[in-house]
């Protein structure tokens, strides 16, 4: 009796043991996510190639190539404003910024479109953050900024 008690704990602790190592071999690695603009991945971009992408919409991908739609994002938009001081009367120059949060739509109204298409220049910023996904299992996520330099 005393044997059959020890074979009985040896086997449910030995069981127990394989369940957990079967476990953690089927823990998967999280999604990496990539945003893109129009197909253009982030980084720098000439002023020309930027005005054309403005009209597309932004996209999130994971590694496998899984879209993903997105439920928001905010836009900054860094560019240099000139201004005339009225003391001095010399033309000097700022950092501006232009920021704004966008629910439901993975483009930017027209409005947002046709001003900066008119004012972009060498040496504006865009970055887009606060990108929020929605997932298969109906989940949202937060995913990597995209960020693009215009030359």
């Amino acid at each position: 009796m005393k044997n059959l008690l020890i074979l009985i704990v040896i086997s449910i602790f030995s069981s127990s043991i394989y369940s957990q190592a079967t476990k953690s071999s089927s823990v998967s690695m999280p999604a990496v996510y990539k945003v893109t603009w129009g197909g253009y991945p982030q980084g720098k971009i000439n002023a020309e190639q930027f005005k054309k992408i403005l009209d597309s919409s932004l996209a999130v991908k994971d590694s496998r190539g899984n879209g993903y739609p997105i439920t928001r994002f905010r836009i900054n938009y860094i560019f240099i404003s000139t201004y005339k001081d009225s003391e001095s009367q010399m033309v000097k120059s700022t950092q501006d910024l232009r920021v704004f949060d966008f629910y439901d739509t993975a483009t930017l109204p027209e409005l947002w479109r046709s001003s900066i298409r008119d004012n972009t220049k060498k040496g504006d910023t865009v970055l887009i953050n606060n990108i929020i996904v929605k997932l298969k299992n109906g989940k949202k996520t937060m995913v990597p900024d995209y960020k693009l330099s215009i030359e």
